[in-house]
């Protein structure tokens, strides 16, 4: 396994981690929804951009694909 390879399982193990730990701890008395919507929306964008930066080492092999 590459470094980046690493990296990427550590940090979907950690987001794991932290989509269940932090809206049933840190966001368990807040009376609404809005704290865990916020939560939640930032935690997308950080595994969008997260992402991003796995397949933005994927290059183009070259060839044309054939369809069958």
């Amino acid at each position: 396994m590459t470094q980046r390879e690493k990296t990427w399982v550590l940090f979907s193990t950690l987001y794991g981690i932290v989509n269940v730990v932090v809206p049933f701890t840190l966001l368990r008395n807040v009376g609404t929804l809005a704290g865990a919507f916020l939560f939640w929306n930032l935690i997308t964008a950080a595994v969008v951009l997260a992402g991003v930066w796995i397949t933005s080492g994927w290059k183009d092999r070259g060839g044309e694909e054939t369809l069958r």
